[in-house]
């Protein structure tokens, strides 16, 4: 019986969830979201980030009133080595697939590939394991 309740709470990734390249491809993890009733696309999942990130124009793309943005001292380094003070943060509530989450994103004045970053503390706040050679992100 325990073995039933331990087995019933794995994570599993399997070759058939492979994409068509199969392992061949060299992708970053991208995910789409609901956030304030829009779809966003171009959601990077990175789990070498212990921050989660939202560049300043995706939050007025959002219609987000950036006056309530809260003030905090966060410094951020950027993949190019510069450093970076953050605008401030704001807490977004957003849908990735059936699941709802409350994250935290440190705002950013940047110009990026991607729509928001959600790094490590997404990831360990939702119980989430990303696996970019499948392309997916399970939640317990």
């Amino acid at each position: 019986m325990i073995n039933q309740v331990i087995r019933g709470h794995r994570i599993n990734f399997y070759d058939e969830e492979l994409p068509f390249e199969g392992k061949m491809h060299n992708r970053a993890l991208h995910v789409t979201c609901m956030c304030r009733d829009k779809i966003i696309n171009r959601i990077l999942v990175d789990d070498g980030s212990n921050l989660n990130i939202c560049p300043l124009s995706t939050l007025r793309q959002l219609k987000f009133d950036v006056g309530k943005m809260r003030q905090n001292q966060v410094n951020v380094r950027a993949f190019d080595g510069m450093q970076r003070d953050t605008l401030g943060a704001v807490n977004l509530d957003i849908q990735v697939g059936p699941a709802d989450f409350k994250v935290e994103f440190q705002v950013l004045d940047i110009n990026t590939s991607y729509n928001l970053l959600l790094g490590r503390p997404f990831i360990h706040m939702a119980g989430a394991v990303s696996s970019t050679l499948h392309q997916i992100m399970k939640f317990v």
